[in-house]
């Protein structure tokens, strides 16, 4: 196009330009119309002065007159063809400089779109903070279409068929934290269409917010994964927006679409080493204090044994008894935390088991009230259970486990010379097992914490065991389909309340082939 434009130059009398201007190109043809205009008046008025006979004589002998008419007609006709050849090259040369400047705009307008498209995505992936990916991607957006509203909308991590705005900008009336189906309104169809939307007239570009113009509905997806919507309203005080800013947008959308993403799994990888970091420490935490309340009981053992073997000359045999019922104690206690340890993998598993039938609960109650009482010290232990024989379907292991962890939380935190009181009651909601101590309680804030895995709560510093306890006793509350929760004892202690649900014993079975099926698998 260049070469073109110096041969029409030069064809048109502008040689001493390299490249030639659309002024030098109007001063040119303002210069030939000018000639145009002088000899077309001047060679008329020359052959008018002729035929008037206004010339001297004696220049009317030495000239031919009609030999001049005829010279100046040609003379005439040379200056008009000469001017027209000039016009036409120089109109088509107007056409070329024109189309060029408009190129050019054009281009420089691409140049400086490219450039704010380079500089916001240099600032969306300069952080990788969402809150402000979110902020620049909406600016950058805003500012480069002149909205008067803007909105972005991510697909909520907790539910795929619901949007949530996380940002807003201008005089949008959208809230943050505002929720919509992904199907619902103007963004719905850009999601189903998986396309961006030019709206124009009366429209609802964002949730809640109906403006006067038009509209760019933009969904951000990457690789063909939907993120979120990106909403803009140019309003009425400025130009409407066009087909060229919706594609300016849509490849924008590309960017700030990966940009989301790129931020969205920086966060998930901060949560995954938090989470990694948090059962680091612990499960140290749980090595160690497993490693302390194993040994403790096992050092006892070895203690007893090696007292019994060296002194058992010099030792009477009810010392002897009293030494062995003490290393008996010390090996229950050391079965009870390898049982607990057991059954809390089972239940972590989903193959916690129980095997329920119609037995007498009174019955295993009372043997586990029995079997522990060599157990609570100097506390007093109180079993009230009803008059009559009261049957039930229940694992009857289950039952004794629950009743053992439930003493035996007690007696952890209960002081000397007090009464826990185990009682059995058959009501309208089933069977329930409660038992009360006269300890100092359970401060409201540690009353869920305690039945999860470890919980020991912020009152038990010192106390020893695993807190498995009364995690153990929820599993195998829920394993019958009942439940467990704490509750104030009158006697100003804490109060455990185990419901049994009257279910029927086809149902247990159900429960113990599912959990069957779950240890198998």
């Amino acid at each position: 196009m260049e070469a073109d434009t110096r041969d029409l130059a030069r064809t048109a009398g502008l040689r001493e330009l390299t490249v030639p201007r659309l002024e030098d190109v109007n001063r040119r043809r303002s210069q030939l119309w000018l000639l145009s205009l002088v000899v077309g008046l001047a060679v008329p008025t020359l052959i008018l002065a002729i035929g008037y006979e206004v010339l001297s004589d004696r220049l009317s002998e030495l000239l031919d007159l009609r030999s001049v008419r005829l010279g100046l007609l040609a003379l005439l006709v040379a200056v008009f063809g000469y001017v027209a050849e000039r016009e036409i090259a120089l109109r088509r040369l107007t056409t070329l400089l024109v189309e060029e400047r408009v190129l050019t705009a054009s281009l420089v307008a691409r140049v400086t779109e490219l450039d704010s498209l380079l500089e916001a995505s240099r600032a969306m992936n300069s952080s990788l903070d969402l809150h402000a990916v979110l902020d620049v991607i909406l600016r950058s957006a805003y500012e480069l279409l002149d909205a008067v509203d803007g909105s972005i909308q991510l697909v909520c991590s907790d539910d795929p068929l619901m949007m949530e705005v996380v940002a807003i900008r201008g005089v949008s009336t959208a809230r943050l934290g505002q929720r919509q189906s992904i199907h619902q309104g103007l963004s719905g169809g850009a999601v189903q269409n998986r396309d961006a939307l030019l709206v124009s007239g009366r429209h609802s570009a964002s949730p809640r917010a109906s403006h006067e113009g038009t509209a760019l509905i933009v969904p951000l997806q990457i690789r063909d994964e939907l993120v979120g919507v990106l909403n803009l309203a140019a309003g009425v005080a400025r130009e409407p927006f066009t087909e060229y800013d919706l594609r300016s947008v849509a490849v924008f959308a590309e960017t700030a679409a990966a940009a989301i993403n790129n931020a969205r799994n920086y966060l998930a990888t901060q949560e995954t080493v938090r989470s990694l970091t948090e059962l680091d420490r612990l499960k140290d935490e749980f090595l160690a204090m497993v490693s302390h309340e194993l040994r403790t009981p096992l050092t006892s053992l070895i203690g007893l044994a090696a007292t019994i073997g060296k002194g058992a000359e010099r030792f009477s045999t009810e010392q002897i008894s009293e030494l062995a019922e003490m290393a008996r104690l010390q090996g229950v206690r050391l079965d009870r935390l390898v049982d607990d340890l057991l059954h809390t993998s089972r239940a972590r598993h989903g193959a916690l088991s129980i095997h329920p039938r119609e037995i007498e609960v009174s019955v295993s109650v009372a043997e586990a009230i029995s079997a522990l009482r060599q157990t609570v010290g100097n506390r007093t232990l109180t079993l009230v259970t009803p008059d009559e024989p009261l049957s039930w379907v229940a694992d009857p292991d289950a039952v004794v486990r629950i009743v053992t962890n439930l003493v035996g939380n007690a007696v952890k935190y209960t002081p000397a010379e007090t009464t826990i009181t185990v009682t059995l009651a058959g009501e309208a909601d089933g069977v329930v097992l409660t038992v009360d101590d006269e300890g100092p309680g359970i401060p409201e804030e540690d009353r869920e914490s305690i039945f999860e895995k470890f919980g020991r709560g912020t009152h038990t510093s010192g106390a020893g065991g695993l807190g498995l306890g009364l995690y153990i006793v929820r599993a195998l509350a829920e394993a019958h389909g009942g439940s467990v929760r704490l509750d104030d004892s009158p006697g100003g202690g804490c109060r455990f309340r185990v419901t049994f649900p009257p279910l029927a014993a086809e149902r247990f079975r159900e429960l113990t082939v599912s959990a069957s099926d779950r240890a198998s698998a």
